[in-house]
């Protein structure tokens, strides 16, 4: 294939892959779309197929994350021409360090040793997909698993192996057709067959696992009461406007409260004061009192932890029935240059991107909120976990949550930032899997949209418009089952990662016998 032809199928490919995300949301293409890839890597030197690699992640992450510099020239000091240049930078640091351009070179150099594509790729993958948890400040969106969320038969996957094991049967079935084009089905039919019997076992897990969850008789059960304020940023830090925004959320829980709900959530940063220290919280607890239910909040807090200076906090609070402030719980993961600058030293003159002096101090505690008593199956007072907006994309913060004792998960975001962009259904979809990993439900209070309720197999029930004021009531079912990441957490990325070890101790040791 010549040069320009195979970059307008390593870019169309690019493209096609960003297509299966949200919100166009064709997710079938993610299973052909690495395919020009994989094609235009195969046989190459290291150096060529970390190229186009490259190119392939570029045009991917620049398709996917085309909303980053609205977000960031509409509420910072940033203009538009240097937020594009801050999307190319992440776009070009995704691609290079931690997915497609190096996954290519180390997978055509284990190639060269004549080790198997359709093993080594998947391999690679997924420790490469894991460690944007932790590289660029971890930043683990769009993770190929996550275009399947709506495939619930193969999004059931999560429970194994959360979204690592989904985008490993991807790049398996991807670098399998690879290999049928290049070499035909007859030549590899033991592997057509293992790429056949893969998908089956999968859409026949995920089919039986979604059978036979436990339904609403089977479990105890909480009408929870979600708003969606639809308050304009502009608007919301404005101090002649927080008094209207309370009575806002007030009124929004009174028609939750009138619809059977007996627990509220409001958005993170929904109280646009510091709750602990403002005499306006009375009112709070005035209606917690008066309508007997506890209101789980969102607001900035301002404090010193063990003697350190006072830093600003995103928090969470529960106004119990009782009028008392239980909490709060502070961010634990937060969103790099939006509530902390990575290395402050060296890039200390990026603005935040949020409206608050300096940095944010990082929470440490994994806190369970003791909620209301729940109907049925024995009772007893259910009890929950918050993630804050962007915490919902990390598996294993998630799971950290259940196994402290969290019978649900309350996520309370403010995606306002993203405007009418595909981030706001990006992150709903990420949120899903973390429902079915665990196998718990999740509420989903939003200021803008997208509101809604997760249940345990990952469906999204009453999802809200975006940039409408709405109210969402259902009920959820507590404490049937446990899922089986909870138990074991990520042992299929410590699989890949011994298998990535011992396919380069191989590799090694084959190349060293070739010399001599």
């Amino acid at each position: 294939m010549t040069g320009p032809r195979l970059l307008l199928s390593t870019v169309v490919g690019g493209l096609a892959l960003a297509a299966a995300f949200p919100s166009l949301d064709f997710w079938p293409l993610a299973w052909v779309a690495l395919v020009p890839w994989l094609l235009a890597v195969r046989g190459r030197g290291i150096g060529a197929a970390y190229g186009w690699g490259f190119v392939f992640g570029f045009v991917f992450n620049l398709a996917v994350l085309y909303w980053i510099p609205a977000t960031i020239s509409n509420y910072t000091v940033i203009n538009e021409a240097a937020a594009v240049g801050l999307l190319v930078l992440l776009a070009a640091a995704v691609s290079g360090l931690v997915s497609f351009a190096p996954c290519a070179a180390v997978g055509e150099w284990l190639a060269g040793a004549g080790i198997s594509r359709v093993v080594a790729y998947p391999v690679v993958w997924v420790v490469l997909e894991w460690s944007r948890n932790f590289v660029i400040a971890g930043f683990p969106w769009a993770s190929l698993g996550y275009s399947q969320y709506r495939f619930l038969a193969v999004a059931q996957l999560a429970e194994l192996g959360s979204v690592y094991a989904i985008s490993a049967l991807l790049i398996f079935v991807n670098a399998s057709l690879a290999e049928f084009l290049i070499g035909g089905v007859s030549k590899h039919r033991r592997l057509a067959v293992a790429v056949a019997g893969a998908v089956l076992i999968t859409v026949a897990f995920g089919g039986i696992r979604l059978a036979t969850l436990p339904g609403a008789d089977d479990a105890a059960t909480l009408k929870v009461g979600l708003l969606q304020g639809n308050i304009a940023q502009s608007e919301k830090w404005d101090p002649a406007n927080q008094d209207s925004t309370i009575d806002t959320y007030l009124e929004l829980s009174s028609r939750a409260v009138e619809s059977g709900a007996r627990m509220v959530v409001w958005p993170e940063a929904a109280v646009p004061f510091l709750l602990a220290r403002d005499p306006r919280r009375q009112r709070l607890a005035d209606f917690a009192v008066e309508n007997d239910v506890p209101l789980l909040v969102g607001s900035p807090g301002y404090d010193s932890r063990d003697g350190g200076p006072p830093k600003a906090y995103n928090q969470a609070w529960m106004v119990t029935p009782s009028g008392a402030l239980a909490g709060p719980y502070d961010k634990i993961q937060l969103v790099p240059f939006g509530e902390y600058i990575p290395l402050f030293g060296l890039f200390g003159m990026v603005d935040v991107a949020v409206q608050s002096v300096g940095q944010f101090g990082r929470g440490l505690e994994y806190d369970v909120f003791e909620g209301p008593q729940v109907a049925g199956n024995g009772g007893g007072p259910a009890r929950f976990s918050v993630l804050i907006c962007y915490e919902g994309i990390f598996p294993a913060l998630t799971r950290s949550f259940v196994t402290a004792g969290a019978d649900f998960l309350v996520n309370i975001s403010n995606d306002a930032w993203y405007g009418g962009t595909s981030a706001p259904y990006q992150h709903i979809s990420m949120v899903a899997l973390r429902a079915i990993e665990n196998r718990v439900p999740i509420v989903r209070s939003t200021s803008t949209g997208i509101t809604g309720v997760i249940g345990i197999d990952g469906r999204i029930r009453g999802a809200t418009d975006l940039f409408v004021q709405d109210v969402v009531v259902d009920s959820i079912n507590l404490g049937g089952v446990r899922g089986i990441y909870t138990l074991i957490g990520d042992l299929f990325v410590y699989v890949c990662l011994a298998a990535l070890a011992g396919l380069i101790a191989v590799r090694i040791r084959l190349r060293g016998l070739l010399i001599r």
